[in-house]
Formats: C-alpha cells, sequence, structure tokens
C-alpha cells in the first residue's frame, strides 16, 4: 500500500533543496533599475507565456515593479534556443526603484514560476551607492 501511495508522489517531492542563487546589483539612491528579466520559449522562439514572480521577502527599503515587455535572451551557443538570442521576444521584467538618501544595502528574495509550473527561487542584494 505504502509503495503505491509513494508511486503517485510526484518525482520532485523527493528532490533535494537545491541552494538558492544570490544576485548582486548596483542602484543609485533615487533611482530606478530594471535588475533582471525572464524568458521562457521553445526551440521555434515562440514564447510559452509569461513568468510569474512571487515576492517571498520583500525589499526593506526598496520597491518592486514587476512588468512584460521585450528583452533580448541569451542562451549559450551550445543551446537550441540561441537562434533566439537575435531578436527580442516577450519578457517579464523585474525593476527595482532605489529610495533616495545615503548609500546603504537592501535584500529581497523573489520566486520565478514559468509556464510549465517549475519554480525556482532567486536572493537579491543590491547596494545603494
Amino acid at each position: 500500500m505504502a509503495a503505491g501511495l509513494l508511486s503517485m508522489l510526484p518525482a520532485s517531492a523527493f528532490a533535494w533543496q537545491r541552494p538558492v542563487p544570490t544576485v548582486e546589483k548596483v542602484v543609485r539612491p533615487g533611482t530606478t533599475l530594471k535588475i533582471g528579466w525572464f524568458i521562457s520559449v521553445d526551440p521555434t522562439c515562440r514564447s510559452l507565456g509569461p513568468m510569474t514572480i512571487n515576492l517571498i521577502e520583500p525589499p526593506e527599503k526598496g520597491r518592486i515593479l514587476v512588468e512584460q515587455g521585450p528583452e533580448f535572451s541569451s542562451f549559450p551557443p551550445g543551446n537550441p534556443r540561441s537562434a533566439c538570442n537575435k531578436r527580442k521576444t516577450s519578457a517579464t521584467r523585474l525593476i527595482y526603484s532605489a529610495p533616495p538618501g545615503p548609500a546603504d544595502d537592501d535584500r529581497f528574495t523573489i520566486e520565478i514560476v514559468d509556464s510549465l509550473g517549475d519554480a525556482r527561487r532567486v536572493n537579491y542584494h543590491v547596494a545603494l551607492h
């Protein structure tokens, strides 16, 4: 019976937790900067739809905006989708607005969910100076 129940669970239920990468960015106080964008395309460069960005731990100082817009992808040369790098594709953009004031640091964590429901977390460390 237990073996039957285990076979009904998705393989990801048994996966090891991946380490959460940290992205380092520098933003001038009082400015707004696009600090990332996320693209999901098939090998024919057709968009698989927008990514969902969930704010897991919000920034203490700045503000986050998520918007849709065209961006270039950056697939490595060996990737079948590298041909998609030649033109802009629909992307989900991550915009950070820094508060005015003295130099400081800010941090936040997002969860990126693609059109297939795969999720990953990313920590951001933003140096404000």
